[in-house]
């Protein structure tokens, strides 16, 4: 019997650090879903993320693109995963505050996840064609009235282009025509050869456009003035408070994650959207970093969803999705 117990001391000894080291996450490699296609926003940012999270967590993180139908199908692959952290994925704006009140979506944005992270976020510039002769909000405001409607182009409806300029026209007290279109590289270039007037992109996606002077900008949604665009006003400070505001990128889990995870990896976004090298890149493209921990992105989320269910009720787009 005293063998017995020696030796079942022995392998409990053992077996508690396998337990412990099992427990330990990750320990394998993590699925990353990006409910877009390849090269778009979404995805270049998951992609730089995933690479700093690979080299902290000494485990690959590994980017799986899931696009279609506005982002639900891969924001529901997210929802539906075990929520034991080795299924995350990018969530934004559209998927979380947008879809759900258009589409109806088959997951609901505060209950379906785990809200891990904020990543970054590219504010809105309202553009025109260079043909216009429209280069500030006076001039935009003369165009719109001899016109008899603010016409602007965006990636199709219920986008979040489309929806910044239903909240321009509303704060403008505008006339709203909106332009669908498929894709943001479509729209752009049938904006630069004059075929609509206007443009509420966002400034990853405007910029080199802008750059070229095959755009002009009018006003952008930043909180302040950007630093590669110091001459061009925010809508604040032209007495719009209420159009400030970004496209956002976000990491999510499904539900009940466990908290310690949570906390691991949004530690670990802050920390890597911090670094000098990684802000040089994601003001390059327009973005913005704003770290917040776990909490503070989900009220982010709630407020969120109330701001823009007002403008997409107002614009008569509720359950008019496809």
């Amino acid at each position: 019997m005293k063998r017995y117990l020696i030796m079942l001391l022995a392998a409990l000894a053992v077996s508690v650090p396998a337990v412990a080291h099992c427990e330990e996450w990750p320990s394998r490699p993590v699925r990353v879903i990006v409910p877009f296609g390849a090269g778009g926003s979404g995805d270049t940012l998951a992609r730089m993320l995933t690479d700093g999270l690979s080299s902290a967590f000494g485990h690959q993180f590994i980017v799986e693109n899931r696009a279609g139908a506005g982002g639900s199908i891969g924001a529901q692959t997210i929802a539906t995963a075990p929520a034991d952290g080795y299924v995350i994925g990018v969530t934004n704006l559209s998927i979380l505050s947008l879809v759900p009140v258009i589409n109806k979506a088959p997951y609901d944005p505060l209950k379906s996840f785990s809200h891990i992270a904020y990543m970054a976020g590219a504010p809105v510039v309202l553009s025109a064609n260079a043909k216009t002769g429209v280069d500030n909000l006076d001039r935009f405001k003369r165009y719109v009235e001899e016109h008899k409607a603010f016409t602007f182009a965006s990636s199709g409806v219920g986008s979040d282009g489309h929806m910044m300029g239903e909240a321009i026209g509303a704060a403008l007290k505008m006339t709203v025509e909106h332009v669908p279109y498929k894709s943001a590289p479509q729209a752009l270039m049938d904006i630069v050869s004059g075929h609509v007037p206007f443009s509420t992109f966002t400034l990853s996606s405007s910029a080199q456009f802008l750059r070229d002077k095959m755009l002009t900008a009018v006003a952008v949604t930043s909180a302040e003035r950007l630093p590669d665009f110091p001459d061009l006003p925010t809508f604040r400070e032209l007495g719009y408070p209420e159009l400030e505001g970004t496209t956002w990128f976000s990491l999510s889990g499904p539900a009940g994650m466990p908290p310690a995870i949570v906390e691991k990896l949004n530690k670990e976004i802050n920390r890597i959207v911090s670094l000098p090298e990684v802000q040089a890149k994601l003001r390059r493209d327009g973005f913005q970093a704003k770290p917040m921990s776990a909490a503070e992105f989900t009220t982010l989320v709630t407020r969120e969803n109330e701001r823009w269910r007002q403008v997409i009720e107002r614009a008569g787009l509720v359950g008019k999705g496809g």
